[in-house]
């Protein structure tokens, strides 16, 4: 493990030296006039200096003979940032890491001494980091969770959990008591697959367990069911946790799916209802990701037809707290699949999402979409498209600031093996406000693990990228709004 720590001036220093100077002789005051206007003008133009869409840094972990990627990112208090994947260090190998930023750079960077990953990051609202790993995915997989302070310091790491085979960390967030929630996967206990058993983690703050960990296997319970693939998870405002996935089952071939949602009590982990999406016109669907927002909950994914007779379409799906349905949309155009990754909900209930389009001809395309859907999913408000020489482009992640801007990151790219991090903001409106690229020094596929608005005028991208000698880093992005 190592810590970086810098030391940033403040504008102390500055005030000081005004005071000094008004106490000064009378034949300075006309200096010290000048001064206290030219001053806050200097700071202001300072906090002007950057162009809307401007890339202010791009910050890395990793060398060229330490590869590094970046594979979750989150927002904390006071501006912080903090991104987490791995890092090859050494004979060690390949290590759990994690890293602290703020808008002037990197505050410190830590690796976990055991092999494997860091899957998700979040932040309390002390400022303390909570990083969700896997660790010895080669042999039987745990899932681990490590606190770190606001200036780096490790807190603890709870006991290595394993259900079965291969227990994997996905995705981790804070309630708002300060309770640890982490959603995970495991092999099936049938031997039907990977990842299709769910684990539902809750720690306290000291980092013992809650309860007792929540399990999901439909298998026997729900009939043809082979498992439950999960994919995202949401906490209410009441401590209720709401967790995305698909169903996966028998009949048809390969296995169909089918979109689900389950709640669980925030108090003992107990699994209070399930909802499964039948599509309209197709037979499969998935969700992606799920989002919670008052007393509205929201997922987002696709339908589609795995036998690859008929087009599917983007699905949102809506729901009151007791995880009844409130409004269905399944949207595309028509000769086109359409699918959404993410998406966020504003204080009025109107629901943006975003991912991407896929237009049949020659070869097929794909064109990132970007929409604002009214709370009743009736009507798209809006929509944003983006469809580059290369004619393919995804938006994979979004967030909206107070003033109603929309802001997508994704990928554009020429072919399989080739991808640039895109970046785009939409005003209120849908007006795309500004696009940026940007690529690693090398050549191969440089790939977006999230994106998070600063406190005031920053926009954070976060992922892998491929450096100059082919080595792969974690790369930080901070952008100008």
């Amino acid at each position: 493990m190592h810590i970086v720590r810098t030391h940033l001036p403040t504008l102390g220093v500055v005030r000081g030296a005004e005071r000094r100077a008004v106490r000064r002789a009378p034949r300075r005051a006309a200096l010290t006039v000048v001064l206290a206007v030219l001053i806050p003008l200097l700071l202001a133009s300072e906090s002007r200096a950057y162009a809307p869409g401007q890339l202010i840094w791009a910050k890395h972990v990793g060398s060229s003979t330490s590869d590094a990627g970046a594979l979750a990112v989150a927002h904390g208090p006071n501006g912080a940032v903090a991104i987490a994947g791995y890092q090859v260090i050494g004979p060690a190998g390949q290590l759990p890491m994690v890293a602290k930023y703020t808008a002037a750079g990197r505050k410190w960077v830590m690796t976990y001494a055991a092999s494997g990953h860091a899957s998700a990051v979040t932040f309390d609202r002390a400022g303390n980091v909570y990083v969700a790993a896997t660790i010895n995915p080669d042999t039987n997989g745990d899932i681990v969770v490590i606190k770190y302070n606001a200036a780096g310091d490790w807190q603890w790491t709870t006991a290595p959990y394993d259900f079965g085979t291969h227990d994997r960390a996905q995705v981790i967030t804070v309630d708002k008591s300060g309770n640890v929630i982490v959603l995970g996967s495991s092999d099936s206990r049938h031997g039907y697959g990977r990842d299709l058993d769910m684990t539902l983690l809750k720690y306290d703050a000291s980092g013992a367990l809650a309860w007792p960990a929540a399990h999901y296997d439909p298998v026997g319970a729900v009939p043809d069911a082979l498992g439950f693939r999960p994919s995202d998870v949401a906490v209410a405002g009441t401590g209720d946790i709401y967790v995305s996935g698909w169903m996966c089952y028998l009949s048809g071939w390969p296995a169909t799916l089918s979109g689900t949602v389950l709640k669980f009590a925030g108090t003992d982990g107990f699994r209070l209802a399930r909802w499964t999406y039948k599509p309209l016109g197709v037979p499969d669907s998935q969700f992606h990701d799920i989002a919670v927002r008052g007393s509205a909950v929201v997922a987002v994914g696709e339908t589609y037809d795995h036998e690859g007779v008929s087009f599917g379409d983007g699905l949102v799906a809506s729901f009151n707290l007791s995880l009844q349905q409130q409004y269905r949309k399944e949207w595309a155009v028509a000769g086109a699949h359409a699918w959404f990754n993410q998406a966020v909900i504003d204080g009025n209930g109107n629901v943006y999402v975003t991912g991407k389009q896929w237009v049949s001809g020659t070869g097929g395309y794909d064109k990132a979409v970007t929409l604002k859907f009214d709370p009743r999913l009736s009507k798209a408000l809006w929509k944003g498209t983006y469809l580059p020489k290369s004619r393919h482009a995804e938006g994979l992640y979004i967030a909206r600031d107070g003033a109603g801007a929309v802001f997508v990151s994704g990928v554009k790219s020429t072919s399989d093996t080739t991808g640039d991090f895109l970046t785009m903001k939409y005003g209120p409106s849908g007006t795309r406000k500004w696009l940026k690229i940007w690529a690693g020094a090398g050549s191969g596929i440089d790939m977006p693990c999230g994106l998070v608005l600063g406190v005031k005028s920053d926009v954070f991208v976060a992922g892998e990228a491929v450096a100059a000698l082919g080595s792969r880093q974690a790369a930080l992005l901070r952008y100008q709004r």
